[in-house]
């Protein structure tokens, strides 16, 4: 399945939220129009009153409504463009751009029935290309032709072609170079020359380039692309303060262009990896300074606001109530000192750059408001709970050992009713003890140590953008060094989520339980001119094409630019942030493909070195973009990525019925074999580069899989299936990851994409727990084999290659591992799978074998013996060992 499609959902359900602040640079953009002429009425005249709903149909249906879509390329090049629909949440199909009039091409597209809005994309062939990255909406009325404009690259639509302007505009002004201005223009100028163009320095006494050339340098998003060169690279000084006049051709009328800062402030000269950013309190009760560090190259005037302490809580109304200026440093740096504890004091950063002023919050601070609009002061060496730096983290020996239990934190306990009210949802809903009595199975931290793993994944807590109780996964991270206040037991008080999350983290490390944070730096809420990263520097944080567009990398409207020195340092001190001040013990990187090679590298060396049994792993995909860290980019590194080959293979596809090896007859047993081996002869080096699973909180949990897949199938088969694809993820090499509830069946009443569903869908299922507990025994009873046998766990490709031997048969799916390759305790351990819905026997190898799993029971206490042949019943496993050596 491809990227896009194997995404489009998860895409889909983040574009709802974050479209809108993604395309908030377009205001930017938008102040960059110039030698604006709207059109006459009847230069592109309206082809609805052309047009008859009872002349068309969908599938035989007459058609209740119509979109005519009118899209123009400034360059006249249409060829294999076309347009990609949907009806509001239902799926998409390609409409043709077969008329053509004096705006340029069209597509009708009728509708049965008439959808309350129809979501398009225009793109070249099969995704090739997408002229504009972001999905856009047009409401539709029942009877009615409903006719809009677009323009290639813009995202601007309108429904009044009298509006529409063709003219030769600036889409985009950039410095990529010290002497290399970048521009897009709507059209082709032909007559482009050195003396058409001049560059004025608005800064006092600063120096105005001289202009070189101008050379065409292609297209980006339908926009013609200029380089204009300079005679000698301007002052570091100036690279803000550049503005761009036409005197001739075309634009001769136009008002002066601010020309961006972008690319060069890759130079070192704006490095400034080695400063201390954020707001720190230093001293003790007697004498105190609190210091504010930011960043912004681009800033004429950098300035702290403080407000009143009721912003804390929340209230928008709450005034400034003192702006102190930051003094300047090398290398973009901006830093103040003021002589008192500001504790609990709510601030923003006031920027002063391109000749508008931008208020935000800090994107390096560590507590916020619940609504993220300030960021607060905290000394966070004040607001450590009992036990916190004393308790020592659990250690693994190697990456093997892991076994991770994926849960979302509101998820876990907002429907267990042996929480306490307060408690339900939160960071301490997490390790509530709960442990079995005779009426109720155990829950809260009690389950995760009766279940056995070593380490919970959490599902993204870094502050997102969500209103109080709102519900929702988090993937739409707003300040990354922020917990989420919504998983506090006080969301008003900034320091409630930090106490919190340490509590939680404390408990569950004197459970022996590592904590494991999924992390979102791909993109964030909002990339536009008013959010802590656009306010500071616009333009760098974020990637754009080459005409200034954001891109759309993680399907969410923007994409971070970790290829840039400080973007990249950024994340890399974010996530020391999280190991030093909340001692994690991993993370687990959201779209880990739109990351660079180089970052991932970075990441790799500063986690290793605080914690060099650090737990680290990703999707090697993206949410549409380029992939740049896909499977096999991870060979000799110390992460893992998702093994989704291996998932396929046990599960079938994500959210259809198509049959996999756990879930129907037939199935594809080599991939099942290539999983067993670690992938080691798929995508990667060792068997440390490998996760296996079969659910995960994306697409139909696994028992909706089942159900969906085999709904003629019995409730013991289900279960049957269950145990299976959990039993295969959890006897193959590599890492075993688990879907939180799976392990007794739950389920999320059939929907793939639950981001935002609430409690009703996303409930954990405890309920479930005692009608589905040999499910739960079932894995229990793996985990504590996994763990006591270190054959399941082998390190490197050698050690597999040596140990593995895999039956001469196609099914069932059959093995062998030497136990003395891997020092086990077992000297020769067989396992079988049968993934059919029949019978099936398997030949042992000679000599006497001790069963200690069979279709219903799993540990590693012997359950019988077996010589020659054994049968296994209907999508089963079986595991035997000889006797100890």
């Amino acid at each position: 399945m491809s990227t896009f499609a194997l995404f489009a959902a998860r895409i889909r359900s983040f574009r709802a939220a974050s479209v809108v602040r993604s395309l908030a640079f377009a205001v930017l953009l938008t102040n960059l129009v110039v030698g604006a002429r709207h059109a006459q009425a009847d230069d592109f005249p309206r082809l609805a009153p052309k047009l008859k709903l009872d002349g068309f149909s969908v599938n035989g249906a007459p058609a209740e409504s119509i979109l005519v879509i009118h899209y123009h390329r400034p360059g006249g090049d249409y060829s294999g463009w076309n347009i990609w629909y949907w009806p509001e949440n239902r799926e998409g199909q390609q409409a043709n751009l077969g008329g053509e009039d004096a705006f340029g091409r069209y597509a009708i597209i009728p509708f049965a029935p008439a959808p309350a809005r129809a979501g398009f994309l225009v793109r070249r062939g099969n995704w090739e290309e997408k002229d504009f990255d972001q999905d856009r909406f047009v409401p539709l009325k029942k009877g009615e032709i409903t006719e809009i404009w677009v323009k290639s690259g813009e995202d601007s639509l309108t429904t009044d072609p009298s509006r529409l302007d063709t003219s030769v505009r600036v889409a985009g002004a950039f410095l990529d170079r010290a002497d290399l201005v970048t521009i897009a223009l709507t059209a082709p100028w032909k007559d482009a020359a050195p003396k058409s163009i001049t560059i004025d320095n608005v800064r006092p006494n600063g120096r105005a380039p001289k202009v070189k050339s101008i050379k065409s340098a292609g297209t980006s998003g339908g926009k013609a692309l200029y380089e204009i060169a300079f005679a000698r690279p301007i002052d570091d000084a100036d690279v803000a303060s550049l503005r761009l006049d036409f005197t001739d051709g075309p634009l001769k009328d136009a008002p002066s262009t601010i020309i961006y800062a972008r690319d060069v402030l890759e130079r070192p000269d704006f490095i400034a990896t080695d400063v201390k950013f954020g707001a720190y309190v230093v001293g003790d009760a007697t004498s105190s300074t609190t210091t504010f560090t930011t960043w912004s190259p681009v800033a004429d005037k950098v300035e702290l606001v403080l407000y009143d302490a009721r912003a804390a809580a929340g209230d928008t109304s709450a005034p400034a109530t003192r702006t102190i200026p930051l003094e300047k440093k090398p290398k973009g740096v901006w830093t103040t000192s003021v002589p008192s504890d500001l504790s609990g004091t709510p601030y923003r950063y006031r920027f002063h750059s391109y000749g508008e002023q931008r208020e935000a919050p800090d994107m390096h601070g560590f507590a916020a408001n619940a609504t993220s609009s300030h960021t607060v002061v905290v000394d966070l060496a004040q607001l450590e709970p009992d036990g916190f730096r004393a308790q020592p983290e659990p250690r693994i020996a190697r990456a093997t050992d892991e076994i991770i239990y994926e849960v979302h934190v509101r998820d876990y306990s907002q429907r267990d009713d042996r929480v306490d009210d307060d408690a339900r949802g939160t960071y301490l809903g997490l390790t509530h003890s709960a442990p079995a009595t005779t009426s109720a199975p155990s829950s809260g931290i009690d389950h995760l140590k009766d279940l056995g793993i070593t380490a919970v994944h959490l599902l993204p807590i870094h502050d997102f953008t969500a209103k109080t109780d709102e519900y929702n996964w988090g993937y739409w991270t707003t300040l990354f060094n922020v917990p989420e206040s919504n998983y506090a037991t006080n969301p008003n008080d900034p320091f409630s989520a930090i106490r919190d999350l340490r509590t939680a983290v404390t408990r569950l490390h004197a459970a022996d339980i590592r904590v494991i944070l999924d992390v979102v730096y791909n993109h964030t809420s909002d990339a536009g001119p008013n959010s802590p990263f656009g306010a500071a520097v616009p333009y760098y944080f974020f990637r754009t094409t080459r005409d200034g567009r954001l891109t759309n990398d993680s399907g969410t409207g923007n994409g971070f630019a970790d290829e840039r020195p400080m973007a990249r340092e950024y994340i890399l001190d974010s996530l020391e942030h999280w190991l030093r001040n909340y001692r994690v013990d991993g993370f687990r990187f959201d779209l880990l493909g739109c990351h660079k090679p180089e970052t991932v590298r970075a990441i790799c060396e500063r986690v290793k070195a605080i914690r060099p049994d650090a737990t680290l792993y990703g999707e090697p995909w993206t949410g549409g973009g380029p992939t740049h860290f896909g499977k096999g980019a991870q060979k000799g590194l110390p992460i893992a990525v998702f093994n989704d080959h291996l998932r396929n293979a046990i599960r079938g596809d994500l959210d259809s019925t198509t049959v996999g090896f756990a879930t129907g007859e037939g199935g594809d047993t080599g991939a099942i074999k290539r999983g067993v081996a670690g992938a080691i002869d798929d995508f990667t080096t060792e068997p440390t580069e490998t996760i296996n699973y079969a659910s995960a909180h994306d697409n139909l949990v696994l028992w909706d899989k089942i159900t969906k897949t085999a709904p003629n199938a019995s409730d013991e088969d289900r279960r049957a299936m269950q145990k299976l694809a959990l039993g295969i993820v959890l006897t193959s090499q590599g890492i075993p990851f688990i879907h939180g509830g799976c392990d007794f069946a739950r389920t999320k009443q059939g929907n793939h994409n639950s981001y935002n569903a609430g409690d009703e869908i996303n409930d954990f299922g405890w309920a479930r727990k005692s009608a589905y507990a040999d499910i739960f025994d079932f894995t229990r009873g793996l985990i504590e084999l996994r763990r006591a046998h270190p054959a399941f766990r082998m390190t490197d490709d050698a050690q597999i290659r040596q140990a593995l031997t895999f039956a001469n048969t196609e099914r069932p799916v059959a093995f062998t591992l030497d136990g003395r390759v891997a020092n086990d305790a077992w000297k020769q351990i067989f396992v079988a799978y049968n993934d059919e819905p029949r019978p099936l026997e398997v030949t042992l190898p000679v000599g006497e074998w001790i069963v200690v799993v069979d279709a219903t029971r799993a540990g590693v206490a012997p359950l019988t013996t077996v010589r020659g042949r054994a049968t296994l019943p209907p999508y089963s496993m079986l595991i035997a060992h000889t006797s100890p050596r």
